[in-house]
């Protein structure tokens, strides 16, 4: 992705550099601010080969690097980027883009269309937070948190909704990031999902483990009667969370309703097993062509059993103490 950033700063200044108006710290700066990132040596080299070959000859602040043919952007428009088709740096951006064929001897406005905008997949840490948004004590400490929401797996666009809710406030950024992360990690990619996750994290965060599982004052798991109670009522939440999902996304409502009608009697039949109901519904809505992840839903039943089993009785089945 750098070396996209790297060809999208070079490309925003290409005019510049014929015509002399840019300089090399311009492109230098410009993919700082879009990667977060210093150039290195063959990055330099990358930009300074572009102004030895278009820059005009009265530019005369070029340092005094001579261009390399390792990672540079030989030859560009009107002929190819690089004539050799094995340079580290084709090597490079094949490897960056795995999914994108790459010949090594494409034109530079070629590659650029084969590539896509910088910001496609992923946008250069200045752009997800606000520029009015000032006073930070330290923007670097800014940079680390936004490449750590990232590491979690939170996308650039809730990225952006936290520094939009919690200004300059990273304290409360970080608490919001938190929640998102949890988030990424349970899959819980619908509104939907993020509310039955919600009310999980809350019985977690104020609910011990006699709670779960039923001992001591409480008469069964999660507060329910019985283990039957407290299964049931879980497909239930998934059974209808499911529903409201889908008709959120469009499904037309006779197709749900005949869907799950067929799920009733798995239901009755699966009540004292939630994962197995959830495998049910997987079956159904293969059997539909209907493409919804249940990721989330199969980790939820996980994280609640995890919780409500109790372990077996170290010696249950007797023999020599």
């Amino acid at each position: 992705m750098s070396r996209r950033l790297l060809l999208q700063s070079i490309l925003k200044f290409r005019e510049g550099i014929k015509s002399g108006a840019a300089k090399v710290q311009d492109i230098v700066e410009d993919y700082f601010k879009s990667s977060g990132k210093s150039v290195t040596d063959e990055d330099r080299a990358i930009i300074i080969n572009e102004f030895v070959k278009d820059a005009p000859s009265n530019v005369t602040d070029l340092p005094n690097v001579p261009p390399t043919r390792m990672g540079t952007l030989d030859d560009m428009e009107p002929t190819t980027f690089a004539t050799d088709k094995k340079t580290p740096f084709t090597d490079q951006v094949r490897a960056e883009n795995p999914d994108v064929e790459i010949r090594g001897d494409e034109s530079f406005g070629e590659l650029m269309e084969k590539l896509g905008p910088a910001g496609s997949k992923e946008e250069g840490i200045g752009s997800l937070f606000s520029k009015d948004v000032d006073g930070f004590d330290d923007r670097g400490e800014v940079a680390e948190f936004i490449r750590k929401m990232r590491g979690a797996g939170i996308s650039n666009k809730d990225i952006k909704g936290v520094f939009k809710k919690s200004g300059t406030d990273l304290a409360q950024g970080k608490k919001a990031a938190t929640t998102l992360a949890r988030a990424a990690d349970m899959n819980a990619d619908t509104a939907v999902k993020q509310e039955a996750l919600a009310d999980l994290d809350d019985d977690i965060a104020n609910y011990g483990p006699n709670w779960w599982k039923g001992e001591g004052y409480n008469p069964g798991p999660m507060g329910f009667d019985s283990y039957g109670q407290m299964s049931r009522n879980v497909i239930t939440k998934i059974n209808n969370g499911i529903v409201d999902d889908l008709e959120k996304a469009g499904v037309d409502e006779e197709k749900v309703n005949f869907i799950f009608r067929n799920l009733s009697d798995a239901r009755d039949r699966l009540q004292n097993d939630p994962k197995a109901f959830v495998q049910k519904v997987a079956d159904e809505l293969e059997m539909e062509d209907i493409d919804y992840d249940l990721t989330f839903w199969n980790k939820y039943v996980d994280e609640i059993m995890s919780r409500v089993q109790k372990p077996e009785p170290r010696f249950e089945y007797g023999g020599i103490v």
